[in-house]
């Protein structure tokens, strides 16, 4: 069957046409979210702090685990930590993109498609918060910095596509069937324990790792260790590679379609 790809081309071109909105509207998102704190956008930096604190005390302190290959623990796990938090934000504020901005989305001049670029690019303030946090544990643990850590960016960007296309999907059916944010939460807790973000998957037996590897976030988090930690090219994992991109290209066009398709049904179910 061959894909109508034209007017996807053209959603996705739309999309870039507002840009600048985008970046207004998701610091604007940022800003809401803390308004009337009294840390106000203090809470970015606290929130992501105290977490990753917790989990140091859950699991260094008292399950007291020992360092994987002479790597501290909470380095390991903050380096799958960071993506899979950006992933589960981007997720969860997205799935009720549209029907939490009725306001926005009967406004016929309104591109609604923009609404989880919005929230994708809010999360990437949490995201290099958690980066900065990181470095200083690299530098506490004398783990050296290499030119290798630049291909974060390389992931950051795969993790948004993926991202997007799933966000693009799960907020059009947000629209019609409103127990989706319900059973996405169950989901992303499943999700979380299936990805290798607190145990390493060398602990798994041999013949189970290719099952762990279909998991496309495995491809992610593994590659921000590649980067931080081992300083391994992007390249040495060519077929992983392939086979996640294969997957995200596809969650990017089903979603863009399923999104452009639905939109205009979007105003009366609101």
């Amino acid at each position: 069957m061959i894909l109508p790809m034209n007017p996807l081309i053209n959603f996705l071109k739309r999309v870039a046409a507002y840009r600048a909105v985008i970046g207004l509207m998701a610091l604007r998102t940022i800003q809401y979210r803390y308004a009337g704190t009294l840390a106000g956008m203090a809470w970015s930096f606290l929130q992501p702090l105290m977490m990753i604190l917790v989990y140091w005390l859950v699991f260094s302190v008292g399950f007291k685990l020992q360092p994987a290959q002479n790597i501290p623990f909470i380095v390991m796990f903050l380096c799958g930590l960071i993506p899979w938090a950006m992933f589960h934000e981007t997720l969860t504020a997205n799935v009720q993109a549209i029907t939490g901005n009725p306001h926005l989305v009967k406004k016929t001049v309104f591109p609604t498609e923009i609404l989880p670029v919005v929230n994708l690019a809010a999360s990437f303030i949490s995201h290099g918060i958690m980066l900065v946090i990181l470095a200083v544990i690299l530098i506490w643990n004398r783990i050296p910095f290499s030119w290798h850590n630049l291909q974060f960016l390389y992931y950051l960007l795969a993790l948004s596509i993926f991202s997007l296309g799933l966000s693009w999907f799960l907020s059009a059916l947000n629209v019609f069937y409103r127990d989706t944010s319900q059973i996405l939460s169950v989901l992303l807790n499943l999700w979380f324990w299936l990805t290798p973000v607190v145990w390493m998957s060398d602990l798994l037996p041999a013949h189970l790792r290719p099952f762990i590897q279909l998991n496309p976030i495995y491809y992610i988090i593994e590659g921000y260790r590649s980067s931080f930690i081992y300083h391994e090219p992007f390249w040495h994992h060519g077929g992983l590679g392939l086979y996640f991109w294969g997957v995200s290209s596809l969650a990017l066009i089903a979603g863009g379609m399923i999104f452009r398709r639905l939109k205009p049904e979007f105003a009366d179910e609101l």
